[in-house]
């Protein structure tokens, strides 16, 4: 498979759109695709740690000219060209490489559904990764990897309904080392001896510098600082020589290590929020732009971080106060507790498994377990699952967790969970004994439909049910308008046996083994 990867990094736009993608490229690498970027020369650029991972990087000249007549997308200035001369650079290189992607992926604010439109010729799908939901996108797989309210509600305007969608830190594309440490890490409690501070890649509007001055001015020689910068900084390398508690840091490959020793964080609300999250890192964040500020009132809300508020508000008596008072208290083992349930590290093998999953793709079926009733409740309520159902309204948590307690383990249902060979979840399969036959009923997650896994996932369940419980006569009611699933049963086999308005029963018999 090859992958094409649109993205940019600059000392305006910062480094967060290339280090997330060259994560995905390195996922997808290590599953045998080719992949490739395409990246423009702005100030700040980070086209040599493309090319020096190991990925072919076209570079692209940054383009001045009159401006578009047609409106432009709201972060234009950031592209350096117009979105059309950008569309048709990014076209050449496809050409000049003379391979058609079966994926490009698009991770920047300044391009839209015109420069999708003009790609979509060239390529097999488009995946965008998107964080604003801020304009229209043409697209197959959309990720939004941010914890915001209504996420299902923002981009209903913004994508067709045929886009499959992978939102929340459930998705964030962290590097490994965040899952494997995820494991180990503890929930933070006791006094803070060790503060982490890191505002991006880029310059942080000062923000470093401030920190530390705010830090050193609490004249507290018992307690370390991890400062980290992106750039030579020779102000602050003044500011903390001398001090034996402090160390500057440039140009880390991860800053995973130092999360895990650290007991408190000082940053932006930005994507290093979720890497924060999955060590259990209590934080203080600012925010650097617009963007940042719906994930920092959720954040806020939810108790995962204390939001001071943006940048041109923040004071230094406000980041000196906000210090203070955190470090005269126990590290916060709520806000570490909460960030660590919620974002396991293991987003790059889910978004992974939706751009390569195919007919080849191995598959397993286990049994289902407590610890699956919160991706089976997502699941349930997908927006296309309801409109799928014959009851509609949305399933209430403490509801789902009572259906669940009554199937597992029961002999009059089989609830399986199909996944990739490496343990990402695709979709589920349920058998439930009604009267004389076994009812089937499946569903599939929204980023890995129309790829032809629910026939398969179906057909393997079956094989298990028979296996486990001998022959048998399964039946499956479909919705009348569902003509996928309709489509899946006629080919297993199955037939009409009842049609009662809105629903139509299937119905087959299965001998010993399944076929």
């Amino acid at each position: 498979m090859d992958v094409l990867i649109r993205a940019d990094a600059s000392a305006t736009i910062g480094s967060g759109h290339i280090t997330r993608t060259l994560t995905l490229a390195r996922s997808l690498r290590d599953a045998g695709a080719a992949v490739a970027f395409v990246t423009r020369r702005h100030a700040g650029n980070l086209i040599d740690l493309c090319r020096d991972s190991g990925f072919e990087t076209m570079a692209l000249e940054i383009v001045t000219g009159p401006p578009s007549a047609e409106p432009p997308p709201a972060h234009a200035a950031w592209l350096g060209s117009s979105w059309q001369e950008d569309a048709n650079a990014t076209v050449a290189a496809i050409v000049q490489r003379a391979t058609r992607p079966a994926w490009l992926i698009v991770d920047h604010y300044a391009l839209d559904e015109r420069w999708e439109q003009a790609l979509r010729p060239e390529v097999e799908r488009i995946m965008v990764i998107d964080d604003l939901a801020d304009r229209r996108h043409d697209c197959d797989l959309l990720l939004d990897q941010n914890l915001v309210d209504d996420a299902d509600e923002r981009y209903r305007d913004k994508v067709s309904e045929t886009c499959a969608m992978m939102l929340g830190p459930r998705y964030a594309l962290l590097q490994p080392v965040y899952a494997e440490l995820h494991e180990r890490v503890a929930v933070r409690a006791g006094p803070i001896r060790r503060v982490l501070v890191w505002f991006g890649g880029g310059d942080g509007a000062g923000l470093p510098q401030r920190a530390l001055r705010a830090f050193l001015d609490l004249n507290r020689p018992d307690v370390a600082c991890d400062l980290v910068v992106a750039t030579e900084d020779p102000v602050l390398d003044a500011l903390a020589h001398g001090h034996r508690n402090v160390r500057v840091h440039r140009r880390l490959p991860s800053l995973a290590q130092l999360m895990v020793d650290a007991q408190l964080a000082v940053g932006a609300a930005g994507a290093t929020s979720w890497e924060r999250m999955c060590l259990g890192l209590p934080a203080i964040v600012v925010t650097l732009g617009d963007n940042q500020v719906a994930i920092a009132r959720t954040l806020q809300r939810g108790g995962y971080a204390r939001w001071l508020g943006a940048v041109d508000a923040v004071s230094d008596d406000d980041l000196r106060h906000a210090l203070r008072e955190a470090l005269d208290h126990e590290a916060n083992s709520r806000s570490s507790r909460l960030g660590w349930s919620t974002v396991d590290g293991r987003g790059v093998w889910r978004v992974r498994a939706a751009l390569l999953l195919g007919e080849a793709t191995p598959l397993a079926l286990r049994r289902a377990a407590w610890a699956d009733g919160d991706l089976l409740l997502e699941w349930a309520n997908d927006p296309e699952t309801r409109r799928r159902s014959l009851g509609r309204a949305l399933i209430a948590p403490q509801e789902h967790q009572q259906w669940l307690a009554a199937r597992i383990g029961s002999d009059d249902c089989l609830l399986l969970v199909c996944e990739t060979a490496d343990g990402v979840p695709l979709g589920t399969v349920r058998f439930e004994r009604s009267k004389d036959a076994w009812q089937l009923s499946y569903g599939v997650g929204s980023a890995y439909r129309r790829r032809g896994l629910a026939r398969r996932m179906v057909e393997l369940a079956i094989v298990e049910l028979v296996r486990a419980r001998g022959p048998c006569q399964i039946t499956a009611r479909v919705m009348a308008d569902n003509a996928r699933s309709h489509s899946v049963f006629r080919q297993l086999g199955f037939e009409v046996n009842a049609a009662d308005d809105p629903m139509i029963e299937y119905r087959r018999a299965f001998a010993a083994r399944a076929s």
